[in-house]
């Protein structure tokens, strides 16, 4: 009654299937000898928001322990922010963002105490927080952001992560010692089994579809691995899913496993030893965690020793990131979700989508949870007339059979890494059945003669998304450990009906990022002669690019999330030509910052379709999640990106696009009259040797013999990097000298560090992210993080050249035609944005154009004098005066430039307001 009045439908008044109740009544799984799941789960929009513990009056639910933990655990395992326990008397609100200990007192965690004396006075609290109504306004999310204190917290997928990883290099270590004939491939799969098959049958326990206790029966006596075997077979009978198949598994039968080590693992799934409650454990949660898990592997030392090692492709990616559920749904429901509009399911049932780099299936479960629930309220809204061949229940959810061919029909996935494959397999098994019960499966095989989950052997395979069997064309040894590498797959054969209808309705995913194998010597000439993105220095997801949008049919569509490098970049420019080209890019959204964790790249989605090219959307978010809608939409006709030599540029409204035609039309690129350059990487591993001999390593490069704080010799060089420099200003340090020679690792040509030339910061500057440059003439080094621009021309005068830079024209052309420059986590300018500035074009024949050339050209001969007086400064209202002076000087210099590119009072507004 109490939430009631609160507004919510406690008892499903509104007659919505079990999935889409407001307030669903939790399963009375027991936990141990007695207890069990909260008794309410809120939510919104399908997504569990908080739990509620209802319990009896005698309860003290301030001091007592176990309810406090109970409630505690069941939120944290599920991820909800908080969650409450309450006999109407007392009503204790937790922070379920902290891992639950046993040991716990009952305060630890709580972040609000009630008694019922206090209700009236706490009744605006309650109804902003809790109050059905308000939970869409943002009140509830923003409470939990205040009040649960983040720091410290330890999240349940970090923590799984941490279980499984232990019980891999605790099997490993002893099947490697135990079972000498096993090489590194088959110790890698019987370990990955041996954990999927506990952790689906202890899930099943916990959601009610197993007996709950029998895999902790089973290590009570005897030999505990083989007796789990009765299990498994047990499990086959009723499941099919290829998880128990010994017809195809010969290895792990035959193992032999120490009981201590299958004893351990097993009495850490339990409690009071486990902090997790699987039966609300969500499935994105196991995604991302086995996505992380799958980044490691076994490897067997000489002494058939097992240690375990980061993959080296993941090594080079700089880890595994996992795709955020929001990012998931927002491709599903762009790609699947247009699909479907308006369509009944026999229409549905031929609809094929795919992920071709599905990892551990995040996306293939998140469009297999999409048509499940789009079928559940297809039925609920259109009752077929016989009962008995409904695809519902009785109690309203979708029967077995329909979610198994659901599954079957509708998803299909490759990935190269086969662990990777079985739990793409394992997640969707676990999707498939949620909402069973041991009834529902004990029907299932009674009435039906069925199993309950379908063999996805034929729908998820392992494979290289990217290279065919025609790889193989001329090779002679088939059988070599190549072989084994690249992993050939071709894509007709092995989803040959599918190519018979035309190929995949829809194609999403994440793909790989960076540059991995795909530049290895024996990989690269094929790559180079199959793809048209393979032009330049491509990388791994151009590939993918092409590739996925190759695989789909007429009017299919695609939905990727990817760096937002693809729009801009020249060594994309032939995967631009080939989109744009071909298919029609319904959609970009770009995304902000650091969508995943940890991983220092901007992203976009993209949808894209097989049709004749329309109108482009482009939306900027401004927040995660897509809980807003877009800062801004524009319309683009993509004609004018085929136009634009292939250049997308996503933040240009149209009377911007017209003034940046004009700038360019009276311009030459800056690469015509000058020569950006690169300065020297000393962080990257070269070939060439340390002074001292033997080769020089990041770790070594950053300290000395590299760097000194003085000169020791005739090789030490002064040097700066981009923070000493400034606009029209240049501070060399006293103290920062580099040993330049050709053992630093992509060092350039000497020339780049001598004579006249502009040096532009490579981060751009200050809130308005301004390029940043100043002007030397000598000889200073300098690492990458200062672009170098080489004077080739006596015409116009660097100094010219420096005013034109650092103008607040090009700043702007530079955001408009650069998304990273204006939106992005590193606002840069590359040496490949620097190539195509455009600078005027001036006529010197022309009186007046001559004229503003030599004004610009004393304007900042002054204001490299006055920056140098700036240094020197010592009196604070001197400094004042000066910074005065170099603020009025730099506006006439925009001013000047404005007028020499032909820019109205209307235009220069326009650029101004940005």
């Amino acid at each position: 009654p109490f939430f009631k009045a609160l507004g919510w439908d406690m008892e499903n008044e509104q007659g919505y299937a079990e999935a889409y109740r407001e307030v669903i009544h939790e399963d009375k799984i027991k936990v141990g000898s007695s207890t069990k799941a909260p008794d309410y789960g809120f939510t919104l929009f399908g997504q569990r928001k908080f739990f509620v513990d209802a319990k009896k009056p005698a309860i003290n639910i301030k001091g007592d322990i176990h309810p406090a933990y109970q409630v505690r655990r069941y939120g944290w395992s599920a991820k909800v922010p908080i969650s409450i326990v309450t006999d109407f008397e007392e009503f204790s609100i937790y922070d379920c963002t902290k891992k639950p200990k046993l040991t716990d007192k009952a305060s630890v965690s709580r972040i609000k105490y009630i008694t019922y004396d206090q209700y009236l006075d706490e009744f605006d609290f309650l109804w902003d927080v809790f109050a059905k109504e308000n939970l869409p306004k943002g009140r509830f999310d923003k409470y939990v952001q205040s009040d649960t204190r983040q720091k410290g917290t330890t999240t349940v997928d970090k923590e799984f992560l941490k279980s499984i990883e232990g019980w891999r290099k605790y099997l490993a270590t002893n099947i490697a010692i135990r079972n000498k004939s096993l090489n590194e491939d088959e110790i890698n799969y019987a370990v990955q089994k041996i954990i999927d098959r506990i952790i689906f049958l202890r899930m099943c326990e916990d959601r009610g579809v197993e007996q709950y206790g029998e895999l902790k029966k089973a290590a009570e006596k005897g030999d505990i691995y083989q007796n789990l075997f009765a299990l498994y077979r047990l499990a086959d009978k009723k499941y099919n899913s290829g998880l128990f198949d010994f017809k195809e598994d010969i290895i792990t039968p035959t193992l032999t496993v120490d009981n201590k080590v299958m004893k351990n693992i097993i009495k850490e799934l339990y409690y009071p030893n486990c902090e997790y409650e699987f039966s609300v454990m969500p499935a994105d949660i196991l995604g991302s965690v086995y996505e992380q898990f799958l980044g490691k592997t076994i490897r067997l030392t000489k002494g058939h020793h097992a240690k375990i090692e980061e993959k080296p492709e993941v090594r080079k990616a700089g880890g595994v990131y996992y795709t955020p559920k929001y990012i998931v749904d927002y491709i599903v429901e762009n790609t699947v979700g247009k699909l479907i509009k308006g369509k009944q399911p026999k229409d549905i049932e031929k609809i094929k989508i795919c992920d071709p780099a599905c990892g551990s299936g995040s996306f293939l479960i998140g469009a297999y949870q999409f048509l499940l629930e789009w079928h559940l309220k297809y039925y609920a809204g259109n009752p077929t007339k016989k009962k008995k061949d409904s695809p519902l229940t009785p109690d309203g959810n979708l029967t077995t059979a329909e979610k198994k061919r659901i599954l079957l029909n509708n998803i299909f996935g490759v990935d190269i890494d086969a662990q990777a494959v079985e739990v793409t397999k394992l997640n969707l098994l676990l999707k498939a059945l949620e909402g069973e019960t041991q009834a529902s499966i004990n029907q299932q095989l009674q009435l039906f003669h069925e199993r309950v989950l379908p063999n996805l052997s034929d729908n998820i395979k392992c494979g290289n998304s990217l290279i065919g069997t025609d790889f193989y064309d001329n090779q002679l040894d088939l059988y070599s450990e190549q072989m084994k590498k690249i992993n050939a797959f071709d894509w007709k054969e092995g989803f040959p009906e599918i190519f018979k209808q035309g190929g995949f309705d829809a194609v999403i995913g994440n793909p790989p990022y960076g540059f991995h194998q795909i530049h290895s010597q024996e990989i690269k000439p094929y790559l180079r002669k199959k793809y048209k993105s393979s032009s330049g220095s491509f990388e791994h997801y151009f590939l993918f690019y092409e590739k996925s949008l190759g695989l789909l049919k007429k009017k299919g569509l695609h939905g990727f999330i990817v760096p937002i490098t693809w729009l801009t970049i020249p060594s994309a420019k032939s995967l631009r030509e080939y989109i744009l080209g071909n298919y029609w890019v319904q959609e970009i959204s770009w995304l902000p910052e650091l969508v995943f964790e940890n991983a220092q790249v901007n992203t976009l989605v993209s949808i894209i379709q097989r049709s004749p090219m329309q109108d482009v959307t482009v939306n900027i978010y401004d927040e995660l999640g897509f809980r807003k809608p877009p800062e801004a939409t524009r319309k683009y006709k993509q004609q004018q990106f085929v136009n634009s030599d292939y250049y997308i540029a996503i933040f240009e409204e149209s009377e911007e696009s017209r003034i940046i035609e004009k700038v360019i039309s009276c311009s030459v690129p800056l690469k015509d009259i000058s020569k950006p350059c690169s300065g020297y990487n000393p962080y990257e591993v070269g070939k060439g040797k340390t002074p001292q001999g033997g080769t020089h390593t990041k770790e070594t490069v950053t300290t000395k013999p590299y760097h000194s704080d003085k000169k020791l010799g005739k090789e030490w060089k002064r040097e700066i990097i981009g923070r000493n420099l400034g606009r029209y200003s240049l501070e060399i340090p006293k103290n920062r000298w580099i040993k330049y020679g050709p053992w630093l690792a992509a060092a350039r040509k000497p020339d780049n560090f001598l004579g006249q030339r502009i040096l532009v910061q490579e981060i751009t500057g200050g809130s308005e992210r301004r390029i940043v440059a100043s002007f030397y003439d000598g000889e200073l080094y300098h690492s990458r993080d200062v672009i170098p621009i080489k004077i080739v021309s006596e015409l116009p005068t660097p100094f010219f050249l420096l005013a034109i830079i650092n103008s607040w024209l090009i700043t702007w052309y530079h955001h408009k035609r650069n998304p990273k420059a204006q939106k992005g986590l590193f606002p840069k300018v590359l040496v490949s944005d620097l190539k195509n500035l455009p600078i005027k074009n001036i006529d010197f024949s022309k009186p007046e154009e001559r004229q503003s050339h030599d004004q610009i050209v004393k304007l900042v001969d002054n204001l490299l004098k006055l920056n140098e007086q700036l240094q020197t400064a010592k009196l604070e209202t001197q400094r004042q005066q000066i910074q005065r002076t170099i603020t009025h000087a730099e506006k006439m210099i925009d001013e000047l430039v404005y007028k020499l590119y032909g820019l109205s009072e209307e235009e220069i507004e326009i650029i101004e307001r940005t």
